[in-house]
């Protein structure tokens, strides 16, 4: 693991060094998750996701699959 040292403003605040904004690909309004592990500072890119909207298809799919198992089961014991 690499390290670089950053300064913390008056304000406390700092800068991520550029090659890993640019890994992570974080731009202005990124969010990143803050945890404390021991003296041990984590940082963790926060993933947004968007809510289907009720208009997509997948909702359709819903219960598409419920039963399945049980009855393909049946059938295949109906088979023998």
């Amino acid at each position: 693991m690499k390290y670089q040292t950053v300064t913390l403003t008056s304000k406390g605040q700092l800068t991520l060094p550029k090659e890993y904004r640019d890994q992570l690909r974080l731009d202005k309004g990124s969010q990143l998750a803050v945890a404390l592990k021991g003296d041990t500072l984590l940082l963790k890119k926060v993933y947004q996701t968007v809510p289907l909207a009720e208009s997509d298809p997948i909702w359709d799919m819903l219960g598409m699959f419920d039963g399945r198992l049980a009855g393909g089961a049946a059938g295949a014991e109906a088979a023998e």
